[in-house]
């Protein structure tokens, strides 16, 4: 294995990139680490297209084929950005303690995307009879509003689907996430004096508390559905009976039945208000569907745990969790989706975030034995 991975290159590389700003904000660091991997993947013959509208993040996509066709077998994804701003860079540079790596973005996830850059090059090196793609977007930690598209068009092309997300801290790799999405509710109501007209006003805060209220009943954490009203305001003054209002509310949910549940009841509550002459309305804004594992995964995950005892490392853990990814956008495609498969960190966009070392090599030869095990047609 040794000989398809030179880990003091990855370092080397890795403190570079690392130490180069891109804050998902920063349209110019973004641009430097699409360069920097655009230009490798080049340099080693593969065949690349990246976007760089003028304005929008930019993203690369890099292609290895193995065997004839255009179908992605592998795709291996991860994105370039971070949530630091400018600056962060020269503050906290680039440094290891022990087995730990820390800077800006080291876990979460600059080590994961340049771990697809060196698995990539060791599938070619072996000459594997596959067909792989390498798909690093900008903008994932703003929502991936300039990539989704072009993640979704790779997505519906592929077989194996590879995301480089941090490994979690026990070195769990990621087999299911919830879906997410935020709604805002507003409220419209009637102003008046609440101390001498009060029965001439409709008050949208009280049938905003109204709403909140039901919020806890729409929740079943059996079904794996949460609301949270994360983002409250209305009114202007104490004493007026309060005209406007307006919420926030993030839903975490596992199927696609609950989602629809929740929004049917949202409806229902709009056209029946409990304070009458309060208009209600509500819109669905960003989010993810649910990220679910289907057949094919439950063999994956098994040729997870083979190909780790071969190598004499621990048994994989597969975990479920609530939070979102690009891997969620890509969950109404039949292909089978295993997260969080870089680099085991964490205290991800913290000041504090690590990355563990020895998890490199162990992350790169266990995600190099499965890739070689797909292209023998397991």
């Amino acid at each position: 294995m040794t000989e398809l991975f030179y880990f003091d290159d990855y370092v080397k590389e890795l403190e570079e990139i690392v130490n180069t700003d891109s804050g998902s904000a920063d349209l110019e660091g973004c641009l430097q680490m699409t360069e920097h991997f655009q230009n490798r993947f080049c340099q080693e013959g593969f065949q690349t297209t990246s976007n760089r509208e003028e304005g929008k993040n930019p993203y690369v996509e890099a292609r290895y084929f193995g065997r004839e066709g255009k179908d992605i077998d592998v795709l291996l994804m991860g994105h370039m950005d971070t949530v630091f701003p400018k600056g962060t860079a020269s503050q906290r540079p680039f440094r290891i303690e022990g087995d730990r790596a820390f800077g800006p973005g080291v876990a979460d996830m600059k080590s994961g995307a340049l771990l697809a850059l060196y698995l990539a090059l060791a599938v070619e090196k072996a000459e594997l009879p596959l067909n792989l793609c390498v798909a690093l977007n900008s903008d994932e930690e703003s929502g991936s509003a300039d990539s989704s598209a072009w993640l979704k068009g790779l997505g519906s092309q592929s077989v194996y689907c590879f995301n480089l997300e941090p490994g979690r801290s026990t070195g769990a790799f990621v087999k299911q996430r919830k879906g997410v999405f935020e709604y805002k509710v507003s409220f419209k109501g009637k102003a008046a004096h609440a101390g001498v007209a009060p029965e001439k006003g409709a008050s949208a805060v009280v049938e905003m508390a109204g709403w909140i209220d039901e919020l806890t009943k729409l929740s079943d954490m059996q079904a794996g559905t949460t609301l949270n009203p994360g983002v409250v305001r209305g009114g202007t003054v104490s004493n007026v009976v309060a005209e406007e209002a307006e919420m926030l509310i993030d839903l975490r949910y596992a199927n696609e039945s609950e989602r629809i549940r929740v929004e049917q009841r949202f409806d229902e509550m709009a056209a029946n208000p409990r304070i009458q002459g309060v208009k209600c309305t509500w819109q669905r804004g960003e989010g993810f569907p649910p990220m679910n594992p289907n057949e094919r995964t439950e063999s994956l995950m098994e040729l997870f745990r083979r190909k780790a005892a071969e190598l004499g490392q621990e048994t994989p853990e597969f975990v479920s969790t609530g939070g979102g990814s690009d891997a969620n956008s890509l969950a109404e495609f039949p292909l089978s989706i295993m997260d969080a498969c870089g680099p085991v960190g964490g205290n991800y966009h913290s000041d504090a975030e690590y990355m563990e070392v020895p998890s490199v090599e162990k992350r790169f030869s266990l995600l190099f034995e499965v890739i070689k095990e797909i292209a023998r047609g397991e």
